[in-house]
């Protein structure tokens, strides 16, 4: 009978304290990596800082409406403008151009509050890096 109860005992503790961290995780910031280099005169450069955000606040980032539209012009910089990005594929200037063109019309819309058309905008110039051979 003192072995059940025991037994009982540590259950319930142990159901507490599973409950008391599940609580505290929702409010534990999680820290994405930031990105530092040295550079030529031996200094620590920050290149990129590190973000950290509650699982409260991620989900009100992805439900934000003008998520799509942010993540489009993200993806299109990483893969069209920047230098690894432009290494990957095998881009003709017309190609580039005309990204850079529907960027700046998507970019506008979703900035005016026309969030689909301006991701539409978005879509088709990450649909011609899509199409575009990689090296």
């Amino acid at each position: 009978m003192k072995k059940i109860f025991f037994l009982f005992v540590v259950i319930l503790l142990n159901l507490s304290i599973n409950g008391q961290s599940a609580n505290h995780s929702n409010q534990t910031k999680v820290c994405s990596g930031g990105f530092t280099k040295w550079t030529k005169d031996g200094e620590l450069e920050v290149v990129r800082p590190s973000k950290c955000m509650t699982e409260k606040e991620y989900q009100a980032y992805l439900s934000a409406p003008d998520y799509q539209c942010k993540y489009y012009l993200q993806s299109i910089w990483k893969e069209s403008e920047r230098p690894y990005g432009k290494k990957q594929y095998q881009y003709t200037e017309a190609k580039l151009a005309k990204i850079k063109q529907l960027k700046e019309e998507g970019k506008a819309l979703c900035d005016a509050g026309k969030l689909k058309e301006g991701e539409a905008k978005l879509k088709e110039a990450i649909t011609i890096i899509s199409w575009t051979r990689m090296n």
